[in-house]
């Protein structure tokens, strides 16, 4: 009786474990980066072993659920293209113009400080190429862009722009135990900010989507 209410109780919270396995699995890739083939290739390993093996299928879930959440993270954040903005840059901050696609529609916020307002436009963009000086190359990444002032309503999500800027990775926190920006970042696979004083120093590229998504033509509307 006591062996059967066991399972009942555990059979009301059944995702438990598997939330507990999967978020072991992504503080096993917080602390351990190992090669990305080398987890691919153990993960298709167990997987294969569960769906044969049909014995140990229930036990082989577990570490294929940890194995699943160590890979998801390890795959974000790793360096797999040659022209990976990590690969490109260094942490020094550089005087540069990149052109790519804005991943979302820019957002407006605004800052006090010493009881003045102050407008800031933050947007993500998908970087293409990178100019540092004359010539151009191809880089790959997305990026956070700060812009002093608020940008007109011809920059949506899906239009390619050329921004000029000062590129660098973000800040971290000053002291012990404030927010980090970077961190938050780097789990979203985003590694450097572009800087930009003005808006003037945005350009629209003819090429990507020359229409504002749905989502932003009803927010219009309503």
């Amino acid at each position: 009786i006591r062996s059967t209410l066991k399972v009942h109780h555990s059979m009301k919270r059944p995702l438990v474990a598997v939330a507990l396995c999967y978020g072991g699995g992504l503080l096993l890739a917080e602390f351990l980066q190992p090669p990305l083939f080398a987890l691919f290739l153990v993960t298709f390993t167990v997987l294969a072993l569960a769906l044969v093996w049909s014995r140990a299928r229930l036990h082989l879930l577990w570490p294929l659920l940890i194995l699943a959440g160590w890979t998801n993270l390890v795959s974000r954040t790793a360096i797999i293209s040659p022209h990976d903005l990590r690969r490109v840059m260094n942490d020094t901050p550089a005087l540069v113009t990149v052109r790519g696609t804005l991943a979302e529609t820019p957002s407006l916020r605004v800052f006090e400080r010493d009881e003045q307002e102050s407008w800031r436009t933050l947007a993500q963009i998908q970087v293409t190429e990178l100019r540092r000086g004359t010539n151009w190359e191809q880089a790959t990444g997305p990026i956070v862009v700060c812009t002093m002032g608020a940008l007109s309503a011809n920059f949506f999500q899906g239009r390619a722009v050329e921004i000029a800027g000062i590129l660098a990775p973000p800040a971290s926190p000053v002291a012990d135990g404030l927010f980090d920006y970077r961190t938050y970042l780097a789990r979203q696979g985003i590694y450097f900010q572009l800087k930009v004083s003005s808006t003037n120093a945005w350009l629209v590229l003819p090429a990507g989507r020359i229409s504002p998504p749905l989502s932003d033509r009803f927010l219009a509307w309503s």
